[in-house]
């Protein structure tokens, strides 16, 4: 739960105005909340025409709602409502003919609204508040249901807006409610609203705010609300995939809804329930060569998922609240990983169980003093099983056939919270306190690569029988551990004058199986500075230090290859199939940790500045540095040695895997970024990026292509794209409010190609590997293909409600995504021994229709 410091809300009741002495009437209605989302009682709400004279008042309920009754439907001018509440800084807003019912109002604890907000017309977007930065991405619900959104994804459809080389070796940082999730605990209609690079500077969070999306889901209301989605795609109306033979049946249903509102007509207990069940038909195209000729096949990969959760809210008095929520998540994919080269047999079946138990408590202690607490208790099962029970057999570049060898069987038992405190002071917002992103205990009985797996350099070796390695695992896969990630965290919000805010702190990370317990402290810092009140000018800067954490996969791997585990075995001259006597030569590997391990940081420094250019809109620029230092990679410590590669240092043992974190990386990016507003009939968002990245390391998983010398991999980062562009926006057709013809949203993605990195096939260097680059070429050498794609919605409403923000609602929505058929590659082989070097053989989906039904009450 996030604090929204400084809020100047303009919002317009919708009717036509009239200057007639019988106006028509109709209620004033909205809720008032307080900076967590917390209904607040007793607050007193005023109504002022034009000339300040007072028209109305009243009281907020138990509930937080408010009713003022007879207003006049249609305003001839500019009206303010004030919102008081002893212990909160007053709330006005400005209403016109345009304002959606009902209001939504957030009170704020003294001194939050003491910055200023600068002036640059009737409803100033800027503000000298370190979490209101226009370099941010934010889509609310209205947004979320007029945009081109594929399956109700709204996750995904943000997450184009993230940093994909400042996101860690744990991946994204989902943050629900001000807590550190792995899932949002709610389906698609319960979501408020979402939001990415959101105050990048806080000392609240683990990761920087490209690295971060942040989540608010609704809340239980007092009367009954509720929406139902339905939605249906079918592949006859869509275009085949780029290299399928044929265009493949395809279909998916999805059904998903919420419903909020009172228990038993109580006034301070209510309810949210949310759910969701789809069930999605894919295919998969294989377009791979083997020594019978290429093979361009569609491979079924149907995908089956269920979630339901059930919230229950208490509200108490003075904006105290408790709420706790139960959920039950159900997944499965079948054929799993077949695709491109890989095919159908060396596919996979998987599912996946979880139940979840959240609880929230929110206590206002004083008017100066808040505290939320936040946690949830879960446990997860996660089966894994190769289609076919073969060794695998990888020709590189060409095939992947035989079996997977990825069996596991992954189960969890989790605790994830944060207690979060803040206090109020003069010009002083201080919070801190504790946040546990993981507790588990973590069970993984890994029985991958116990078949064996072949690896080829090329079709014409496999044809002859000559496998350049074969790799087995044997021993007890199972292994259990306890897993702790917790941080402390303070951070200081001074707002030293009203046109100049300086926010600083510190967050302590900790993480087991790690040795630099007393150095993990990362400070950050940012600064918003209003050259003048009336200038509609922002300038910002900001620094922070983020620690990474592992994940558990890299501490199963420390405790499976420990030598009493599993025991891995790689044959560099194998026989095919493996003779017993060969294999029982060949020494064990083993993975370590290495000694000077430390817990990898990234630093993150920015300097820009935000423009005022219409009275709803705003652009920013900003350039921006990133510096990854120890950051994780693994290498063969046993390595043959040069110039024959033959022998290992240590006879005793094969591949002595050692996670590090000797790698690198930097990155200078450009960022241009526009919101708003800037025409009555479109608001929307575009960002532009300018970047160059390169490192070292792609990753704790990542070897070099020759251990002794990891130098030589510095070059072009995975990930790096020069050019990136993004928009997200809708238009309104027909006359206004809320008689609209209809919408029209639009997304639009345009990127420049990540790299491919070229190799031989072979293992040149004899480290079991097939890693290898031609000499003189560098890591991540072949430009790799770009993307481009245009999606568009086009939505008709039907209100059943003279106030449709009030009342039954259907929207009709048609998506289509990939407008233009654009045939976007996902990469090129890069291997050179490869028929199809420097060609694509997988593509993103061609152009596909989806039919959305969505019914609101």
């Amino acid at each position: 739960m996030k604090f929204v410091f400084a809020i100047l809300l303009g919002l317009w009741v919708a009717a036509p105005a009239s200057a007639q002495a019988n106006k028509p009437t109709r209620d004033l209605t909205g809720t008032i909340a307080d900076p967590s989302g917390a209904l607040v009682s007793a607050a007193t709400i005023t109504l002022f025409a034009p000339d300040n004279t007072e028209i109305a008042h009243t009281e907020s309920n138990d509930a937080g709602n408010f009713t003022l009754g007879n207003v006049h439907s249609t305003f001839p001018g500019k009206f303010h409502l004030r919102v008081h509440r002893e212990g909160f800084d007053d709330s006005i807003l400005a209403l016109d003919s345009h304002t959606p019912l009902p209001l939504k109002i957030t009170l704020h604890l003294p001194s939050v609204q003491q910055s200023v907000s600068v002036d640059a017309g009737n409803t100033p977007q800027l503000s000298t508040e370190a979490a209101d930065n226009q370099s941010a991405n934010s889509v609310d619900r209205a947004d979320l249901d007029h945009l081109p959104v594929f399956d109700m994804d709204y996750i995904g459809t943000l997450s184009r807006f993230l940093s994909d080389d400042a996101t860690g070796t744990n991946g994204v940082s989902l943050v629900v409610n001000g807590m550190e999730v792995n899932g949002p605990g709610v389906s698609a209609s319960a979501i408020k609203n979402v939001k990415i690079n959101q105050n990048p500077y806080s000392a609240l969070f683990a990761r920087p705010g490209r690295a971060r999306i942040e989540i608010t889901t609704e809340e239980g209301t007092k009367d009954f609300h509720g929406s139902a989605n339905f939605l249906f795609r079918d592949s006859v109306f869509d275009a085949s995939n780029y290299f399928a033979a044929s265009k493949p049946p395809e279909r998916r249903f999805f059904a998903e809804g919420s419903l909020t509102g009172p228990i038993h007509h109580s006034k301070n207990n209510t309810f949210l329930f949310s759910g969701e069940t789809d069930t999605d038909d894919l295919q998969s195209t294989v377009d791979a060569i083997t020594p019978t000729g290429p093979i361009h096949q569609s491979v079924p990969t149907p995908e089956h998922h269920l979630f339901v959760s059930g919230r229950v809210f208490h509200d108490y008095s003075q904006g105290n609240q408790l709420w706790v929520s139960y959920s039950y998540e159900h997944s499965s994919t079948k054929n799993g990983g077949a695709g491109g080269t890989t095919l159908p047999e060396a596919a996979t079946n998987q599912t996946e169980y979880e139940h979840e138990v959240n609880v929230a408590w929110t206590r206002v202690v004083s008017p100066h003093l808040l505290n939320q607490l936040h946690f949830l208790v879960g446990t997860n099962s996660n089966p894994v099983r190769s289609v076919t029970n073969a060794p695998a057999i990888v020709v590189q570049g060409a095939f992947t056939g035989g079996g997977a060898q990825t069996d596991y069987l992954r189960t969890e038992s989790h605790f994830d919270g944060t207690d979060l405190v803040t206090f109020t002071r003069g010009r002083h917002e201080l919070k801190f306190g504790i946040d546990v992103p993981d507790i588990s205990r973590r069970g993984f009985d890994d029985t991958r690569l116990f078949g064996g797996s072949y690896s080829f350099a090329s079709l014409a070796a496999y044809a002859a029988g000559q496998p350049a390695t074969y790799t087995l695992q044997q021993g007890n896969g199972h292994v259990v551990f306890l897993e702790k990630v917790f941080a402390l965290f303070v951070e200081d919000t001074l707002r030293l004058r009203p046109n100049l805010s300086l926010t600083g702190g510190v967050r302590y990370s900790f993480q087991n199986y790690f040795h630099d317990i007393p150095t993990n402290f990362a400070p950050r810092f940012s600064l918003a500075y209003a050259p003048g009140k009336k200038s509609g000018t922002v300038l910002r800067a900001g620094a922070g230090l983020f620690y990474d954490r592992t994940g558990p996969r890299a501490i199963s791997d420390i405790l499976h290859g420990d030598g009493l585990h599993i025991s891995r075995f790689i044959d560099t001259a194998p026989t095919y199939p493996e003779l017993p006597n060969r294999l029982a030569a060949q020494p064990p590997g083993l993975v370590q940790l290495d000694p000077r391990a430390r817990l990898p940081a990234l630093f993150q420094f920015s300097a820009g500045v935000e423009r005022q250019l219409t009275p709803k809109s705003t652009f920013a620029a900003n350039y921006i540095g990133t510096r990854g230092m120890d950051q994780f990679r693994s290498v063969d410590a046993n390595a043959p040695l040069a110039p024959n590669f033959t022998d290992r240092p240590d006879p005793r043992y094969g591949q002595l895997r050692t996670i590090q974190s000797d790698g690198h990386l930097k990155i200078n990016a450009l960022e241009l970024s526009f919101r708003g507003k800037p025409a009555p009939f479109f608001s929307g968002q575009a960002q532009y990026t300018l970047a160059k990245a390169d490192n070292n390391t792609s990753g704790i998983l990542y070897f070099p292509a020759y251990s002794y010398h990891p130098t030589a991999d510095w070059a072009r980062s995975d990930f790096d794209r020069r050019h990136k562009f993004d928009l997200l926006g809708t238009f309104k057709i027909g006359p206004t409010k809320p008689q609209e013809w209809f919408s029209f949203g639009t997304a639009l993605a345009l990127y420049s190609g990540k790299p491919v990195n070229v190799t031989t096939g072979s293992d040149n260097n004899g480290d079991g590997l097939s890693i290898d680059r031609p000499a003189g070429t560098p890591r991540n050498s072949l430009h790799g293909p770009g993307y481009a794609a245009l999606d568009l919605n086009l939505t008709r409403e039907f209100s059943f409600h003279k106030n449709k923000e009030e009342g039954r609602t259907l929207a009709l929505s048609l998506n289509a995504f990939n407008v233009l058929n654009h045939p976007n590659y996902l990469t090129y082989v890069g291997v050179i021994s490869s028929p199809l070097f420097d060609h694509p053989v997988e593509a993103n989906p061609g152009r596909r229709m989806q039919l959305n039904l969505e019914w609101k009450f």
